[in-house]
């Protein structure tokens, strides 16, 4: 197991251990923080020679390294954090130096997934904490047990009750969706008529 300490923008390294290239999903990361760090959500860093990954932290600041920093051999394995609190601030700390990549016994070639981006890691944390979904008509509403989670509007409203506003509708620039005809008084109106109401007169 890697044991880091980030105090401030300070990150030292109290324990680690060798680790081989071709790993996956076998070496945990735990950070412990100082107080500079309360209320931030953290971000750990892998970076491998030119490869990079980054981790959204579990609640108890830990992680595994992700397998795209472990394939090249030789490379120095460096780790840090990421602190953020919305828009307004922002705490980095400096790069650990975790060792080399030992070259690793292999089989031949491994082929494993990406490591999700941060977005696609937060909707699966949102996932995990939901029980199911609501629609009431108006909005798509995200649940746990009774507690709202998120919700967001559904344009359009149901099939059963239409909707006034033709902008928001499927196909609308289909042919023949709005014929003549669907038109109060449209058949009146000669193609002079249209021709001048095109050109303002």
């Amino acid at each position: 197991m890697f044991l880091l300490h980030a105090n401030k923008n300070k990150l030292t390294v109290q324990q680690r251990e060798p680790v081989t290239s071709g790993s996956v999903n076998v070496y945990p990361v735990r950070f412990e923080f100082s107080s500079d760090w309360d209320n931030l959500t953290c971000t750990a860093c892998f970076q491998s020679g030119v490869l990079s990954a980054s981790i959204l932290l579990d609640e108890a600041g830990e992680c595994k390294i992700p397998w795209e920093v472990l394939q090249t051999p030789g490379q120095r394995l460096s780790i840090g954090v990421y602190g953020t609190c919305g828009d307004d601030i922002a705490l980095p700390t400096i790069w650990a130096n975790c060792g080399t990549v030992l070259p690793g016994a292999t089989a031949g070639a491994l082929s494993q997934p990406p490591t999700l981006g941060i977005y696609e890691q937060l909707l699966k944390q949102l996932q995990k904490k939901a029980d199911g979904l609501d629609y009431d008509g108006t909005f798509l509403s995200l649940l746990s047990g009774n507690k709202l989670l998120s919700a967001v509007p559904i344009i359009g409203g149901s099939v059963t009750e239409g909707t006034m506003d033709h902008r928001i509708l499927e196909h609308r620039d289909a042919a023949d969706q709005h014929p003549i005809e669907a038109i109060s008084g449209l058949e009146e109106i000669s193609n002079l008529e249209l021709l001048k109401i095109w050109n303002g007169e």
